[in-house]
């Protein structure tokens, strides 16, 4: 249970509780900040392997597997976030936000013991596979827990700030991984394996003496519990007009997914409101984000820039860590442009900068030499710039927000899953990848990234500035994604439901219209 003390509001009689002393706005941020070491596990977890695969003493004590294998090794867990996500798609919901994140935090830190005590392959990957397991739980329950709490107007700085987070965590298991690689025997390893320990267990105590969701609470039948959560969330007494305001939004929302969400069937229909076009639509940009190739990057940096462009080791972790410092640099822009610039021009801007960027390093490394090399490296840190600008932060705000409400839990989790199927299928491909066709492995990640763009211009429409009520509305009178596509550009459409510079909701009237056609469908 959450530490909290009691406090009376001066303006009413009823009780204001505190947690940790914090209450309002500054209780918000200590919960981003929670949420934000769920993303850096998730990063740090990301980036420690990369250093490792071109690690002799570590390869030696897995019996030096060839490529195939340690692909296979890396991307074993990818398999097991794609289990804990479906656990969590199946039975996250009795439990509350923080409890699921402190179960995954566990179990992380139960598969990184497995994987820091290892001297064989087996055991390092049942290790592999039961990290990913506590990963996918945090990565199922982190972002609902934060979106539950936070203000709408504030919701998408909170998201990027996160995606920040992570960025932090693949640099420090960068640096760890270049700091240890000065080291001789089996610490070299196992230590960096070993940090994220400290992270989960902050993690778990950070959850320990926070509030959870006040939409879980409502939606599981404690309303009184929940409306006294939102008056510490809001520091308002329930009589203010923010809380009274929000909590009949929330218990209008549960009344309308209780009304309305179907079973997995619903998932494959169109219901009026072209609910399988949108689910696709949500597969598709998870897919689509793996196959830009920032996977290939991440966890392969010192390996593709030591086989690629030949550097040796020590330089490859230091040009890796350089690249991962001008990462958490870009990750900044996302705070200012995600709900400024749009979310499907950024996706578009950060595809063709990436294909060009894949494709000039091709060539360049095809052409061979230290100066091409030199260009290489340039080619792949303005990579993840466009891909951080792009796509990082965009592709976690647009599932949830182009799904309709009521299959929008049971089609998340299926995008997800489409997510680490992909990952699973980057990571393991690429090492044989980069051995068998060299130079040739960037021109199809190139190619991929132009496919994207294409699917984007096409298929994504414009969700930036939009409430979910309109975005609903876009879709329940249309016949085709082309048409959404087209009528979410149209300025004349703006009338019909968008969000104000707070985040204030659609009046009255506009939302009985959005209700009375969600229902209908």
């Amino acid at each position: 249970m959450a530490s909290a003390t009691s406090t009376v509001d001066k303006r009413s009689d009823s009780p204001i509780k505190s947690y940790l002393g914090l209450r309002g706005q500054p209780l918000v941020y200590a919960i981003t900040f929670a949420c934000c070491l769920g993303f850096l596990l998730f990063g740090y977890d990301n980036g420690v392997f990369s250093g490792l695969t071109t690690d002799p003493v570590f390869l030696a004590q897995l019996s030096n597997p060839n490529s195939t294998l340690l692909g296979f090794i890396v991307a074993v867990y990818e398999l097991g976030c794609l289990l804990g996500a479906l656990i969590c798609a199946c039975w996250a919901e009795h439990f509350m936000r923080k409890t699921v994140i402190s179960a995954g935090g566990a179990i992380l830190i139960v598969g990184t013991i497995i994987q820091t005590s290892s001297y064989g392959l087996g055991q390092m990957v049942i290790g592999r596979v039961v990290t990913g397991v506590g990963m996918g739980f945090i990565t199922s329950a982190v972002p609902i827990w934060q979106a539950e709490t936070t203000l709408a107007h504030s919701r998408g700085r909170m998201i990027a700030a996160q995606l920040t987070f992570l960025i932090v965590g693949i640099v420090i298991s960068y640096w760890i991984d270049y700091g240890m690689s000065l080291k001789s025997s089996s610490v070299q390893w196992r230590f960096p394996i070993a940090v994220q320990i400290i992270f989960a267990f902050g993690l778990i105590a950070m959850c320990s003496v926070l509030p959870d969701s006040p939409r879980w609470l409502a939606a599981h039948g404690r309303s009184q519990e929940a409306l006294e959560l939102l008056c510490s969330l809001r520091n308002a007494p329930p009589s203010s007009p923010i809380v009274s305001s929000e909590f009949q939004d929330i218990q209008a929302a549960i009344a309308l997914e209780r009304d309305s969400t179907g079973s997995w069937k619903d998932v494959f229909s169109g219901g009026g409101i072209m609910g399988w076009q949108r689910t696709l639509i949500a597969c598709t940009v998870q897919a689509c984000q793996e196959f830009t190739g920032i996977n290939m990057i991440v966890y392969y940096g010192p390996y593709i820039i030591q086989d690629s462009i030949g550097l040796g080791r020590t330089d490859s972790l230091l040009v890796s860590g350089g690249m991962q410092l001008f990462f958490l640099a870009m990750s900044f822009f996302p705070w200012i442009l995600l709900d400024t610039i749009g979310r499907r021009k950024l996706f578009i801007f950060g595809g063709c900068g990436m294909g060009i960027c894949m494709l000039v390093s091709a060539i360049l490394i095809k052409l061979g030499g230290k100066n091409n090399g030199i260009g290489a490296i340039v080619m792949l840190y303005l990579f993840q710039g466009f891909f951080t600008v792009g796509w990082m932060s965009n592709m976690w705000c647009y599932p949830s927000e182009i799904l309709p409400v009521r299959i929008r839990q049971r089609a998340g989790a299926l995008s997800v899953v489409f997510q680490w199927l992909s990952t699973f299928l980057v990571v393991e491909i690429t090492p044989p990848a980069i051995s068998n066709i060299g130079w040739k492995t960037y021109i199809i990640f190139a190619a991929l990234n132009f496919i994207n763009v294409s699917i984007a211009w096409y298929w994504f429409p414009e969700t930036a500035r939009r409430t979910l009520e309109s975005v609903d509305y876009l879709f329940a009178g249309s016949k085709s994604v082309r048409e959404v596509v087209l009528k979410s550009l149209d300025r004349r459409e703006n009338w019909r439901g968008v969000a104000s510079p707070v985040g204030e909701p659609l009046g009255n009237e506009k939302k009985d219209d959005i209700v009375e056609v969600v229902l209908a469908a």
